[in-house]
């Protein structure tokens, strides 16, 4: 408790500066005071940029932690863990992979699609035929389905696929080029985004960069961005440890082939052998067994210890469970059935996993088709109202397309010389419509061998299913004979 002493005036006490320094404390910057915070989270570290600074400085809304001088890489992709190079050497090299891409751009390329009106009741017009004759052939050298191949490559192997917009003089469109796009650099602004104004990209070639492009003269679109990354991850990136082994598998079936003697064994020397003549003979046998590999197969004469000292390594075999699984893995991040590689209990699994595999895997990629398409009618065709849209696949199988045909002119949704017409026929002659007419039922002859009045005439009852019509009455009962 305070004192009062006459000497030195009133004394305070310790307790109360510390408090009133934390009320100060938590008045100017909000901290808790000690007392209610003992080993609480404390309060945060304060920001090096706050408000504007941290506006005019890129800071709020950075999109990524990018590198310090990001833009200075002269190699696209830089500071990733795989290039753009590696990621194609895998494609090129797995036979498996390179199948299954390929196979997936087989089945997107076959489809028929159309430029339509984005509303539903618009009907087409000249600039949706203007448009469908352009992207017949995008570049004025490849046609749809090679043009479109050339993308889907770039999006499933390094997932970076970009058409160049070339323009003539006067500002029109002219063509759409596809460009390798392991040779563009994304150049990013301060908030880790393409920049609006300026350049956008950049082209290295020869390690150079060569030219810079704005986001009108490029359309960059990767099918996978990540907040976290600048480019995108491809299907090939994301099972790239499963072809790594996939192509050291392949190696070792090849090698089998190839390299090695024949068969695969260990065989034992005399005793009195030094390592030197062990280097010699084993070096005279290898060149024995690689010159050609016919020889291989041919008898040979070694001494007589060796002959008695020989043991068969057992051989790994060269197709096993754990190739279909390689094979599965791949097949399913592209969607694709790994129905030829791997052992099927069923045609009916098959087929099952085949429909599956085209409904669930086709889905995707149509969408970015339709996706980039949209883009270039309305940035570079100015017909924003106008959309890119997959038609109806025609159906292969026989029977389930004639089971359609049939459902669709019960319902009256087709004439029959329109199923005809698909099927590639002409409209049928009246002679074959006469054949196909059902001839009209038999009338009944009424009294006085009337035809009509045995039809319903007054006082006549039709007669009941499966009884007999009644006989005609006789002439003389009838009032007016």
């Amino acid at each position: 408790m305070a004192t009062r002493n006459p000497s030195q005036g009133s004394q305070i006490e310790p307790g109360i500066v510390s408090r009133v320094a934390a009320g100060l404390r938590y008045a100017l910057t909000g901290a808790t005071p000690g007392g209610a915070d003992w080993f609480g989270p404390q309060q945060p570290i304060e920001p090096a940029l706050q408000g504007e600074q941290a506006e005019q400085a890129g800071v709020t809304g950075r999109q990524l932690d990018y590198r310090t001088g990001f833009n200075i890489d002269l190699r696209p992709r830089s500071g990733e863990a795989i290039g753009f190079p590696e990621l194609r050497a895998l494609a090129e090299n797995c036979d498996l992979l390179r199948l299954v891409i390929e196979t997936r751009k087989d089945q997107v390329c076959c489809l028929p699609w159309a430029i339509q009106p984005r509303k539903k009741d618009a009907k087409r017009d000249a600039r949706c035929e203007k448009a469908e004759a352009f992207l017949r052939c995008p570049d004025g050298e490849h046609a749809w389905e090679d043009w479109l191949r050339m993308l889907l490559e770039d999006l499933f192997v390094i997932d970076a696929p970009t058409v160049y917009i070339r323009r003539t003089v006067g500002g029109e469109l002219f063509a759409l080029e596809p460009i390798d796009g392991a040779t563009i650099k994304r150049v990013i602004d301060s908030t880790g985004r393409t920049p609006t104004d300026g350049p956008a990209y950049q082209q290295i070639l020869k390690g150079v960069p060569a030219v810079d492009y704005t986001r009108e003269e490029l359309i960059y679109k990767p099918r996978n961005p990540r907040t976290h990354k600048v480019y995108g991850t491809s299907q090939v990136e994301q099972v790239v440890n499963t072809v790594n082994i996939a192509l050291r598998r392949q190696l070792f079936t090849l090698n089998y082939f190839t390299e090695g003697t024949v068969p695969d064994a260990l065989a034992g020397v005399p005793t009195d052998w030094t390592i030197t003549q062990i280097k010699e003979f084993q070096d005279y046998w290898d060149m024995l067994l690689t010159d050609d590999q016919a020889s291989r197969r041919k008898l040979k004469f070694v001494p007589g210890d060796i002959a008695k000292n020989f043991k068969e390594v057992k051989q790994p075999p060269l197709k096993d469970e754990f190739d279909e699984w390689l094979a599965r893995v791949i097949c399913f991040s592209f969607s694709i059935e790994p129905t030829p590689f791997v052992k099927q209990s069923n045609r009916a699994t098959a087929e099952t996993a085949r429909e599956q595999s085209l409904s669930e895997g086709l889905a995707p990629i149509q969408q970015w088709v339709k996706g980039l398409i949209d883009v270039i009618l309305a940035k570079c065709l100015d017909a924003a109202d106008l959309e890119f849209s997959w038609e109806e696949g025609p159906i292969i199988d026989a029977k389930i397309r004639a089971e359609v045909a049939q459902i669709y002119v019960a319902a009256k949704v087709l004439h029959p010389d329109e199923v005809r017409a698909d099927l590639g026929r002409a409209p049928m002659t009246p002679e074959q419509k006469a054949d196909l007419t059902p001839p009209p039922p038999p009338m009944l002859a009424g009294p006085g061998g009337d035809p009509e009045a045995g039809q319903g005439g007054e006082g006549q009852e039709p007669p009941a299913k499966g009884q007999e019509p009644p006989p005609n009455k006789p002439a003389a009962e009838d009032p007016k004979a």
